[in-house]
C-alpha cells in the first residue's frame, strides 16, 4: 500500500528535489479526502500516462485564486508556510471548484506545470499522499 517513487523535476523545490525518493501512501484517500497542503502523487493531465507530485491548495466547493503570488480561498488570504518566500506570478488565476475537484500547485511555481495550466483536477486522478522523504 506504500509505494516508493523517485521525484523527477524541480517543481516541488524546496520541499522535494529532483532525484529524491518519496514514499506514497496509495490508500491515503480511500477513507478521507485530500486536505489543503497535502502533497499528492497524481496522474498528470498535461502528459497522459505520466504522473507528477503537487500540493493541494484548493478543495471542492471553494473559490481559489492566485493573485501576484498570493493564495486566497473564498476571498481570504491563506498563508503558505511551506514556501520559503512568496512566489511572484504576474498572471491572475481563479478556480471555482466543483464537487470532487481540487486545485494543485507546485511549490516552485516558476518551474511547475499545475492547475494554472490544466485547471482543477479530479479526486480520481490522485494516486496517493506523499508520506515521507528519503534522501
Amino acid at each position: 500500500f506504500v509505494q516508493l517513487v523517485r521525484v523527477n523535476g524541480d517543481s516541488m523545490l524546496p520541499a522535494l528535489r529532483h532525484g529524491q525518493w518519496v514514499r506514497v501512501d496509495r490508500w491515503a484517500f480511500k477513507n478521507a479526502p485530500p486536505q489543503r497542503f497535502d502533497v499528492v502523487r497524481l496522474e498528470d493531465p498535461s502528459r497522459p500516462g505520466k504522473w507528477s507530485v503537487k500540493r493541494v491548495v484548493g478543495l471542492p466547493g471553494e473559490v481559489v485564486a492566485l493573485d501576484r503570488g498570493v493564495l486566497t480561498v473564498n476571498g481570504a488570504s491563506v498563508p503558505e508556510p511551506h514556501l520559503p518566500q512568496p512566489q511572484p506570478d504576474s498572471e491572475y488565476h481563479e478556480w471555482q471548484l466543483k464537487e470532487g475537484e481540487y486545485a494543485v500547485l507546485g511549490d516552485n511555481r516558476a518551474a511547475s506545470t499545475d492547475s494554472r495550466r490544466y485547471g482543477p483536477v479530479r479526486r480520481t486522478v490522485m494516486l496517493g499522499r506523499v508520506l515521507l522523504r528519503r534522501r
